[in-house]
């Protein structure tokens, strides 16, 4: 799947799988959120070369879905701005559901990547692995994302309270689905 997709801001961007030489683009983008301190319960950036060719190995191994948005003009590892994974889950009796995570840059958000990396992901989730639901969790407080699963059509289905403190801080988590055939029937 390779698709160029014109965005908000009238430029051309590449939407496709991962591929090895991406994978430092993908942890700059990770590390970057981190630093942000404000969406991700996590506190260290991933720096080692082994983890970060660990975690490529992975997807490939567990057959998961990883997109990435590429800028047209910039230069790798620069030119990866987002990317959105789709995971296995751990249970034997859940393989037909798929964990969503997304990461867009920050000075790269509200253009449309967001929403394009998603519905790639559902798409190829469904295509190459028969995914019949996708789940994901977020921050409350998340309004800009929890603003887009929504308008993708996640549904929320729980909050579990207080489950990340960070900064003296808790946060609640809200967790929700979306069924990928109905996703489907709706956007032909």
């Amino acid at each position: 799947m390779k698709e160029v997709v014109k965005l908000k801001n009238g430029e051309n961007f590449l939407f496709r799988h991962a591929v090895e030489s991406d994978i430092d683009g993908i942890w700059n983008n990770f590390n970057e959120v981190v630093d942000e301190g404000i969406y991700l319960p996590v506190f260290f950036p991933v720096r080692s070369k082994f983890e970060k060719q660990s975690w490529f190995q992975n997807i490939k191994k567990e057959r998961e879905i990883c997109i990435v948005a590429i800028h047209p003009t910039l230069r790798s590892p620069y030119n990866i701005l987002g990317q959105c994974e789709i995971s296995n889950l751990e249970w034997d009796a859940a393989t037909h559901v798929g964990s969503l995570g997304i990461i867009v840059q920050k000075k790269f958000r509200d253009l449309g990547i967001g929403f394009n990396l998603i519905d790639k992901a559902i798409r190829e989730s469904k295509r190459l692995y028969n995914k019949e639901k996708i789940i994901l969790s977020c921050f409350s407080d998340n309004e800009r994302a929890l603003y887009l699963y929504k308008k993708i059509g996640f549904k929320m289905v729980g909050i579990r309270k207080k489950q990340f403190y960070m900064d003296s801080d808790y946060y609640d988590e809200i967790m929700m689905e979306l069924w990928i055939d109905d996703y489907l029937n709706k956007n032909t």
